[in-house]
This record gives structure tokens, sequence and C-alpha cells, in this order.
């Protein structure tokens, strides 16, 4: 048997991969963010890049000549030459930017053929990365502080109730007993139960309290219910037969119908069982359209709102810095630096609002019946079809229509709301349509006798849809609607 030799030989191996520029991943990034997002990006770089101003309506060329500085008049010509005693050259020269090659590029061409490769907008850190500053709503405990301040009680008794404060959960909830909230109390052992007295009597009402029952039936008490109530009575004894629904149950260990009982629970979903809830970060945002699409003349136009961005420009007076003779060469690099930042960030947000404007052109054309008459004539749509008609990647449509808002004679909808599969055995039909027809159906129910998933997809296999039970059992958990015994309404 020959003897196995290792030999080490170096070859060139051609191995298919995307490499991404920073003006690509940058592009990507505005892209894909939504517009309540830019704005953020948008105010931090007017900050941290003196290159970026907005420009304001009011402002005449004359105001911006007097600001120049007198030494930045005194620098080349931008074609290299110098005028006769250092005037300035003419606007047609100064004010021209040099044009890169690829200034005319959008989405739909360099981005044309790209593959997915899982870019989520964390795979870059560039030098200056973005940062935007998040104002933060008041918590619970700068709520419950300035009550407590407001009392103006003693320093040791404040000093309890602060403790008390700052031992609850995020729920608003103190989720320890008295015994163990002592064992951390460094203070006078008295104070503390009345300290936990005190922050019980503060708003949010139920703040304070052990556990949710125990808030709930303090919200009652505050409301009028007294201790007989059958709503204090079901929150002491029977809170979690009330989030199984088990109404019967409960009826019969009450003495009372389950009728009765489905009343009480309404009443009780009026209270908030965790009462810190309302300070939680808010992570709702008004939705401001991207896109309006209208009728005019008989035809829907798309109009991409621009407005909501400031109008942003190349500072005039700080990119002259590059012109001066005065200015030092690390000065001059900063400011080259900064001016290469702010046109990518410019042409890119512009390319961004091209490609949005785009797909909502397309969008406006292939759903004109929904536009028309609403979501019983909206059609399946999917990314890769407004890809191959756009004639560009897949993963552009999805990126571009992430947490954009379109504005129809509809009303206002997710751009993603548009793009949805049709069903395996009618294409031609949209699942919204379907789940907006089961919706229908469900509502118009007998609360008594509600129908069951079986039932749905004999109604809806009647009227054209032809489903499955497990479709409708789908189709009714993504549109949170209860099954039928959670349904149920007695009489």
């Amino acid at each position: 048997m020959p003897g196995m030799e290792l030999r080490q030989t170096g070859r060139l191996v051609q191995m298919p991969g995307i490499i991404l520029s920073p003006a690509l991943r940058q592009s990507l990034e505005l892209l894909q963010i939504p517009s309540v997002d830019l704005d953020k990006l948008i105010e931090t770089e007017l900050v941290e890049n003196p290159l970026l101003e907005v420009k304001q309506d009011d402002a005449s060329p004359d105001q911006g000549e007097e600001e120049t500085p007198p030494e930045a008049a005194e620098g080349p010509r931008a074609d290299g030459e110098t005028t006769e005693g250092g005037e300035e050259a003419g606007p047609e020269q100064s004010e021209e930017e040099p044009r890169r090659a690829d200034a005319d590029e959008d989405h739909m061409e360099f981005l044309d053929g790209l593959e997915d490769t899982g870019y989520e907008g964390s795979g870059w850190n560039p030098e200056e990365p973005w940062r935007p500053e998040i104002v933060e709503k008041e918590t619970l405990s700068e709520h419950l502080l300035k009550q407590i301040s407001d009392l103006r009680l003693p320093a040791d008794q404040e000093e309890a109730c602060r403790f008390v404060v700052y031992s609850l959960d995020g729920h608003g909830l103190l989720s320890m007993g008295i015994a163990e909230l002592e064992a951390g109390w460094g203070g006078p052992p008295g104070l503390l139960e009345g300290a936990v007295s005190t922050v019980r009597k503060l708003e949010p009402a139920g703040v304070g309290f052990c556990t949710v029952p125990e808030a709930l039936d303090y919200q009652l008490s505050l409301r009028g219910y007294g201790v007989s109530s059958l709503e204090r009575r079901m929150v002491s004894c029977c809170f979690e037969a009330i989030l199984g629904r088990q109404y019967p149950a409960i009826a019969k260990k009450l003495g009372v119908t389950p009728r009765e009982v489905q009343d009480a629970v309404e009443i009780i979903k009026t209270f908030n069982p965790y009462p810190g809830s309302d300070f939680a970060p808010d992570t709702n945002s008004v939705i401001i359209p991207d896109v309006t699409i209208e009728k005019i003349d008989g035809n829907f136009v798309t109009t991409v709102n621009d407005s909501r961005f400031p109008m942003l420009i190349i500072s005039e007076r700080n990119r002259r810095a590059l012109e001066s003779r005065s200015t030092l060469p690390e000065e001059r690099e900063y400011v080259r630096d900064k001016l290469a930042r702010a046109s990518l960030f410019l042409r890119s947000i512009m390319q961004r609002q091209q490609t949005v404007g785009r797909i909502a052109e397309y969008i406006a054309d292939y759903q004109r019946g929904f536009l028309d008459s609403g979501v019983d004539s909206l059609r399946p749509l999917t990314l890769q079809q407004a890809a191959e008609h756009l004639k560009c990647n897949q993963s552009t449509i999805s990126r571009a229509i992430n947490g954009k808002y379109v504005q129809t004679p509809q009303g206002v909808f997710e751009m993603r709301y548009f793009f949805n599969r049709g069903l395996p055995q009618g294409e031609e039909i949209s699942t919204r349509t379907v789940k907006e027809e089961l919706r229908k159906i469900i509502e118009r129910e007998d609360p008594a006798r509600p129908y069951s998933d079986e039932d749905l997809a004999r109604i809806l296999t009647t009227r054209g849809f032809v489903v499955k039970r497990r479709t409708v059992a789908n189709y009714r958990g993504s549109m949170d609607i209860p099954a039928k015994t959670h349904r149920k309404r007695y009489r």
C-alpha cells in the first residue's frame, strides 16, 4: 500500500458572494426603516453633520453671501483656476457639486438581482453611527414619587414610601409580601406597613397591591361595588375560573345564573388588572401616510408625502471651507468626509422615496377594484409579482413596504396589507377577502348559538370560498376572534 503524502498547494477559487458597499448598505437601511424612524435619523444627522442643513423658504442668496466668511471667497475656482484678485467664481461653477458616475442610480437598478443576504440594518457599523435620542414619557415611579412629595410627609415616612415605590414591579404591583418587604428595609419596622397603605391610595387606582384580584377588588370598591356584590365575590373567590371562562361553574358556586356571571365579567373587564401598564414604554406612533392615492378625473393618482420630512440641502457656507486657502489640511479632510456623507445621505433618501412611489403606483393600478369598492375586490398579490413587474429583487419590495402606510379612498392601510396570497382553490380570491367575509358571518351569528369552525367552513363554501375547518380556525385566530365556546352569550 503506497504511503500517504500531505501537500500544501495554492490555487485561486472563485466563490460566489456579495460585498455590500457602505453606500449600498446605507441605502438598504434607509429603504427598510419606517418613516417615523427616518425622522429621528434626519434630526440626528442634522446635529452631527455640519454639511447638512434645512432649506429655509424665506432665505435669499444675498443673505447667504452676507454670512460667508471673507476667507471663504479667496479660494481656487471649481476648475482649479483662481479669479483675478481672488474673487469668487460664478454660481454655475462654485455652486455645482461634482457629479458622481452613479448619481442617477436608484434601487430598481443597483438592487436588481441582489439576493437577500439577511441584512437587517445591524451589520453595518459606520464610523459615525446614527443614534437618535428617544424622548421617554414619565415612568410609574416618577408619577408616584411626585404624589408622595405633594403629601408633605415627615422625612422618615416619605423615605419608607419611596422604598415601597421602588419595590413595585413593572405592573405596579407589590409582588412580595409585607414580611419579605420588611426583610430588605433598613429603617424602623413600624413605618413600612403604613407606607404600603399610603402608596395604595395613590393614582393609578390599584397600585401597590400584591395580587391582581386585590387590585381589581380595590378598584371595584372605589367605584361603589359593595363586598357582597357579585363582581367582588367573583374576583375574590373565582378569579382563576373567570380567566378560564368557566361561567356555568361560577354560577353554580355563587348561586346565580350564567348570564349574570357573564354580565359581571363584562363589568370587571372595564378595570385595569395591572395599574402600572399605562406607564409602560409607548411603542405606538401617530400614523402619517407615506403615500396618498386619490381618484382624479377617473384615474388613481399617487403622491409621495415628501413634506413630512424637512427639505435638506448641502450647506454651501460650510462646503466652501474646501476652497479656502486658510483651511488647514485636517479641517479640509473633515469637511470632505462630511460632504461625502451628506451627499450619500441625501441621495439615499431620494432613492428611498422614488422606490416607495413606484411600488405605490403599481398598487394603485393593480388594486383598482379595492380602491373603488373595498376589501371584497382586493386581488391576491405576492412580492414576487411586484418584483417581476418593477424589474427588481423581491427583497427590495419587502424592505420598501416595511412600516410604510398608504392613504386611499378606503382608508389608511399599511403597504403590506395589499400583498396577500390567494386561496389554493381560487387564486383570484384574496385571503383578506375571505377573512372579511368570515368576520361578517361571526358578527351576525346568534350569540346564544355561535357557529363552530365546521359550520363557518360550510357557510363560506356556499358563498364561493372553499376553505377547510382548519383554515377557518387559523383565520379566526389571526383576527383574535375566540372559539365558539368563548363567544357564547348566555340568555
